[in-house]
């Protein structure tokens, strides 16, 4: 069968019940299979009457899947759909997908076979609670109703993203300092007349969080001060040589806080990089934001709300003001409910921020760009998911 051309169907999961896999997609296919091959649940082939094989892989890792989720949703962001709210819908939909099953089967002349076996994906779908893409960019709900494609066609005129249970309600015990802390910040947002997700816990629990000790945050702030710099290098055009003050600037902050081999891989990759492209000089100069949050997270900075873009002078005259060992006598990190209770709001202000552009609504409140920075930046602090890689930072939201 070397020569047969392949049909190739992807599925998109937006739910979490992938437990025993592979049985219940041998079950769906029912007399139309013979067997199952393959040990692993998340690997194997479906062995059919015909004697040819439906090929099965699953890939839920959470970095090459973050990855896939933006490059898709970079992708459908082009689509010319014409109704901004589906649109919108359907791009954070995307960006919430949790696995990626892939599926290929050699395709015959028999018609009633294909669509048998096209019938029967759509099943798994629906069973897994999964989207199904075809190679033509269509973009199939697990109803099987269309929710975009390339073309800018919907079968939608209203759409809300299925959120994964674990999303919502993750498989962690709250305690009573955390449901005191939703509760709180719900309340924030009520007050506020901000769209307030009810029901959702925390996503920082007071008894998984990871605060990094005081060293290790004030050289996180310097790495992002230093990407963010670059931005401005690059991005304000006021330099004939761009290269040449970058390379001061970054020689003055290692003068002041040793070699610069904290910065984080794609940090050092865009410094590195002479012809950056205007999206990651855009990417890094928000991470001033970052910084900012990082800084108050330091008692270096007051901060009220996320409404209004920091000045990126004052966050200056804190770096070229100090070096490492004044900043850390100076630098006191918050209590770790602190910056609990603050992460958690900001949590909550950036579902907020998505349900109102789905929905429309104007916020006046708070700024969406600045909250995902902040976000961001707090989910790191107080190490969401256990993770303490600054570039592979979990964002619900």
């Amino acid at each position: 069968m070397s020569d047969t051309k392949q049909a190739n169907i992807t599925l998109y999961c937006a739910g979490s019940n992938l437990k025993d896999f592979k049985d219940k997609t041998l079950s769906l296919f029912g007399k139309n299979a013979i067997e199952a091959v393959g040990d692993s649940d998340y690997d194997f082939e479906i062995k059919l009457q015909d004697e040819s094989m439906v090929k099965f892989s699953v890939m839920n890792n959470p970095q090459i899947l973050m990855q896939q989720n933006m490059g898709m949703a970079n992708f459908f962001a082009q689509a010319p759909l014409a109704n901004e709210s589906v649109k919108t819908a359907a791009i954070h939909q995307i960006k919430m997908f949790t696995a990626i099953i892939g599926i290929t089967f050699p395709i015959t002349e028999d018609n009633n076979r294909t669509n048998a076996i096209v019938g029967t994906v759509h099943g798994l779908a629906k069973l897994i609670t999964a989207f199904v893409l075809y190679p033509t960019m269509e973009l199939f709900h697990p109803e099987g109703k269309l929710l975009i494609s390339v073309k800018g066609e919907s079968d939608f005129t209203e759409y809300y993203p299925i959120m994964c249970r674990e999303m919502v309600m993750p498989n962690v015990e709250m305690s009573e300092e955390d449901k005191a802390r939703a509760a709180k910040n719900n309340e924030i947002l009520k007050s506020k007349g901000l769209p307030c997700p009810e029901g959702m816990p925390v996503s920082a629990f007071e008894s998984k969080a990871i605060i990094p000790d005081k060293e290790t945050i004030i050289k996180r702030a310097v790495a992002i001060f230093a990407a963010a710099v670059k931005s401005e290098v690059y991005g304000s055009g006021a330099y004939e040589n761009p290269d040449e003050k970058l390379s001061e600037l970054l020689a003055a902050l290692e003068s002041r806080y040793g070699k610069l081999d904290f910065l984080s891989k794609e940090e050092q990759a865009y410094i590195n990089n002479s012809a950056p492209a205007p999206a990651d000089v855009n990417k890094f100069g928000w991470r001033y934001e970052c910084c900012a949050i990082i800084f108050w997270a330091l008692k270096l900075l007051d901060l009220d709300e996320p409404d209004e873009i920091v000045d990126a002078a004052t966050l200056g005259e804190i770096i070229w003001s100090n070096d490492m060992n004044s900043l850390m006598e100076k630098a006191e990190v918050r209590e770790k409910a602190e910056l609990l209770d603050k992460q958690d709001l900001l949590h909550r202000y950036d579902w907020a921020c998505i349900e109102a552009q789905i929905k429309k609504l104007e916020l006046k409140e708070i700024s969406s760009e600045i909250v995902v920075e902040w976000h961001y930046a707090l989910n790191w602090l107080t190490g969401v998911e256990g993770v303490t890689d600054w570039d592979k930072v979990p964002r619900k939201a």
